[in-house]
This record gives structure tokens, sequence and C-alpha cells, in this order.
């Protein structure tokens, strides 16, 4: 067997696994559990900069399909600066916060329909900060 079949061949069965937890959490309103065959999720904090008070970081889709994800950012009065938007997939998404204390929170939904990212967020019980 050569090299090039042989990496082939691996080149497949990876691609065909990545996308193994979408195929089988989908469902009839496009709503998926937003997580990668490995079950770590598909939303990524995966850049951020800090300074004079504002935070802005860098939220990537580590997975073919969109997700639905909302985030926020603690502020220095004590209150959250909440955004929710949908990221297609192997995409990002910058958010930033003035008055930032550093601390964010995030998490998403698998959503293929932009109509039903309510319906997906609701079916999947995403909550970020309480609600």
């Amino acid at each position: 067997m050569s090299i090039r079949f042989t990496a082939l061949a691996a080149l497949l069965i990876a691609s065909s696994s990545a996308s193994a937890s979408y195929r089988t959490s989908v469902d009839d309103d496009g709503c998926w559990d937003a997580k990668t065959s490995n079950r770590t999720k598909c939303l990524q904090q995966t850049d951020h900069n800090w300074e004079n008070g504002k935070i802005t970081v860098t939220y990537s889709n580590v997975c073919d399909q969109r997700i639905y994800a909302k985030v926020c950012h603690d502020q220095d009065d004590g209150t959250p600066d909440c955004g929710a938007f949908g990221i297609r997939g192997n995409s990002n998404y910058k958010y930033y916060t003035y008055r930032a204390t550093g601390d964010v929170e995030y998490n998403a939904v698998g959503s293929t329909n932009s109509s039903f990212d309510w319906v997906c967020k609701k079916r999947w019980n995403m909550k970020v900060n309480g609600s």
C-alpha cells in the first residue's frame, strides 16, 4: 500500500468523523448539539486582547456547520454586556466590550437555519450568565 493511499484513507476517515456529532444529533429544525466528534464544544475562544478597559475576544466555530452563540463580558459596574450571533462553519466572530473586567462567559448551540436560532437555544437549554 502506498503512502499516498494511506494518507488519503486517513484523511477521509478523519473528515467523515468530524461531522459525526452533527449527523447524530441534528433534528428536523436544524438544531444540533454544537459539539465535535470528540465531544468538545464547537465554539472556542481563540484570541483575546484586553487593553485600557476594552476587551476584544475572537470566538471561533471549529465545526463545519453553523452555530448560534451567546457571549457575556463582565463590565466594571457589575453588569454583563451580552450578545448573540450566528457563526458559519470554520469561521470567527470578534466581540468587544468597553469597561470590561476581563471575565467572559460563552456557549453555543448548533443551528443550521437562522430563523430557528431561538428554537434551538430553547431545545438544547443553552444558557449563559443565567439566561
